[in-house]
């Protein structure tokens, strides 16, 4: 609290200096009295590629009619990505995308990565050149905290970290402009002690000062306190808060300061899911066998982003920003001897880093011309130099029918460096239909894949109100990839190994479509990934399922005279087989598999949301077969479950 204080003062007493000249005040942004507004007060604030077009996004207007429980349900619906679920409310999923997976991709919030690189997950043990692969778990970022999400999963990915050749996550937070007070509720819940809650707070404290608060609170299964730590399963249970705040004072139209703080504090039991051969029922969770009674996590995440923009004038197409971050995370790992079946193994280890660092984003757009541009210097006390990363990006247009794009991006360590170079191209055939194709390298050597060619091409069609669809086909060529082997896992879940191939290739094609008629809407993604083949021991390796389906048909319409706002309808999805990768629980990673080799699977939803008034109601059965599949060995996903909650907007 005391950091949100300090920063607080010091943004008042910057924003007094007369920097740049007189504070205007645009009277188009001032509201009546009584009334709550939306804005933004510089529409390109947090994105990581302003005044462009051709960013995709899952827009925030569209987040509360997604059958939602945390942001891996939104990613699930991004052509070309797969979310290896384990079906455990605040345990970590992982994303795939294309054959690429986390390690290789970036999130971001307001521009800044806040991808864990240390705190956990030290590769087995064995530092690979001083650079570590984890994740930050999505569930510690609040959905309502989120205005819109950008995602970048073509060749050009690696530009805006430098790094991450497999795709990039930016989460852009919520702006509010209100002089009443605003207030926001959702409550969420399911079976086995799943409850999820969410209060929110915004309104001007003063003039052009305004103040976000949130608080979220993620519960699943029995209370940690109590003696028997279960969920679904034995040792399954979570319990998270998360505390967010932003604060944001416009200086002026065309100047503005803003901070953003996220703290997390999440206690979660890790069961290395179940024992699948001594078990006499894998599904029932009375009766199934887990692999460790023992084992859990605390982690404690302190995030702090202060950002500083400018732009010339109000409808300038330049935009300059500033912004400096601090993150505090501590990752407490626990193996203890104190349930009902210890398993005689003893670890307390704790992993932490402090990170801070300055960014710096230029844009500029013309008619026909693009540039972004960004400096990025980090520092981190698991570094023994900073990591120097510039980036720059040019985009020409010509007559509106032929866009050609090239990057470069260095990141440096020491005496280490990183390489990302690319280039890609859009020609619009007519105005409903355009060819697009992409290629970059990226890589060096201190990264853990060492370098990464990515090929991309397809065709995209859009028929306003009618058809919208997206055809694309992706070559990834990962030279020396980590593959840790676990074939030989056999005398404890302890051991580890890894190789090193010298290359994996990844082809894939994927097809989104939705086509509307009226108020009837029929959506549908297909992922199709060749694997590169794996054998290790005589035992061949499928990590990812090679095909993936993902369809719903629904109605979208006006109601009881315009009261309700429906949205009803089923969605099923298709998972081909695969031995897979579970989570290395000690180190909070991903690794392959292969006592067993599982699917082909899937299941077939049923949701409804409706709006009447301020009020948003979610009734979700997943799982309307019962099918009993799993997407990661050995976390079976529910046969059948049903969650329901509101949400409810106040204005006062």
């Amino acid at each position: 609290m005391s950091k949100i204080i300090f920063l607080f003062c010091a943004c008042i007493i910057i924003s007094s200096t007369p920097l740049f000249g007189q504070t205007t005040t645009d009277t188009t942004k001032l509201v009546q009295k009584d009334s709550v507004v939306y804005v933004f007060p510089i529409p390109e604030l947090g994105s990581i590629e302003p005044f462009g077009d051709t960013l995709k996004n899952i827009s925030g207007k569209n987040i509360p009619w997604m059958e939602y429980r945390s942001m891996y349900d939104l990613l699930s619906s991004i052509p070309g990505v797969f979310v290896r679920d384990v079906a455990s409310p605040g345990h970590q999923n992982q994303i795939v995308v294309q054959g690429i997976d986390d390690k290789n991709i970036a999130i971001m919030v307001d521009g800044i990565p806040i991808s864990d690189y240390f705190t956990g997950s030290l590769n087995l043990g064995v530092p690979i050149n001083g650079y570590h692969s984890r994740s930050i778990n999505l569930w510690n970022v609040p959905v309502d905290f989120i205005e819109r999400i950008e995602y970048v999963t073509g060749s050009d990915a690696a530009f805006y970290d430098g790094k991450s050749a497999g795709g990039v996550i930016n989460i852009v937070t919520k702006n509010y402009f209100n002089n009443r007070a605003y207030t926001r509720l959702r409550y969420s819940q399911g079976v086995d002690g799943y409850v999820q809650t969410d209060a929110m707070f915004a309104q001007n404290v003063m003039r052009n000062i305004n103040l976000t608060f949130g608080l979220t609170h993620n519960g699943y299964g029995t209370n940690k306190e109590t003696s028997n730590f279960r969920g679904r399963f034995s040792n399954s249970n979570d319990d998270a808060w998360i505390i967010r705040t932003k604060l944001r004072y416009d200086i002026s139209n065309s100047f503005n300061v803003s901070y953003v703080y996220l703290y997390n504090r999440t206690w979660t039991g890790l069961n290395n899911g179940i024992d699948f051969f001594n078990t006499p029922s894998v599904y029932n969770g009375l009766e199934a066998n887990i692999q460790n009674y023992d084992a859990y996590e605390k982690i404690f995440n302190d995030h702090s982003i202060l950002t500083v923009a400018y732009k010339p004038s109000e409808d300038s197409s330049q935009s300059i920003t500033l912004t400096g971050y601090y993150f505090d995370r501590l990752r407490e790992y626990r193996d203890e001897e104190n349930r009902s079946k210890p398993n005689g193994i003893l670890k307390l280890v704790n992993y932490g880093e402090v990170q801070k660092g300055v960014r710096a984003q230029y844009y500029w757009n013309t008619s026909f011309n693009r540039i972004l541009a960004y400096g990025n210097i980090d520092q981190s006390n698991q570094q023994s130099a900073a990591v120097t990363t510039v980036g720059v990006k040019d985009e020409v247009t010509l007559l509106n029918l032929l866009s050609l794009s090239g990057f470069i991006a260095n990141s440096s360590n020491g005496s280490l460096s990183s390489t990302s170079i690319g280039g890609d191209g859009t020609i619009r055939i007519t105005n409903n239909f355009s060819l697009f194709a992409g290629v970059s390298q990226s890589g060096g050597e201190f990264r853990m894949d060492k370098k990464i060619v990515s090929f991309d091409a397809g065709a995209r069609m859009d028929y306003e109100n009618f058809f919208i669809g997206k055809l694309s086909a992706t070559r990834r060529v990962i030279n020396s990839p980590i593959v840790y082997d676990t074939v030989n896992m056999v005398k404890s879940y302890y051991d580890y190994n890894y190789f090193n191939p010298s290359q994996f290739v990844y082809d894939g094609i994927s097809l989104s479509a939705h086509f509307m008629w009226n108020d009837f809407n029929l959506e549908g993604i297909v992922n199709y990934v060749k694997p590169p083949s794996i054998i290790k021991d005589s035992v061949s390796l499928t990590l990812f399922p090679e095909l993936t389906l993902d369809g719903s048909v629904y109605y979208r319409g006006l109601l009881a005279k315009g009261h309700l706002d429906l949205k009803v309808g089923m969605r099923g999805r298709f998972y081909s087989e695969q031995t897979g990768m579970r989570p290395y629980d000690e180190f909070g990673t991903w690794i392959p598999t292969s006592n067993i080799r599982y699917g082909p699977s899937g299941s077939v939803d049923f949701f409804l949301i409706g709006k009447i008034g301020d009020a948003y109601i979610h009734f979700i059965w997943e799982n309307l077969l019962g099918s009993q599949y799993f997407l990661s060995p050995v976390y079976p996903m529910y046969d059948r479950n049903i969650r329901f909650g509101v949400s409810w907007e106040f204005a006062n």
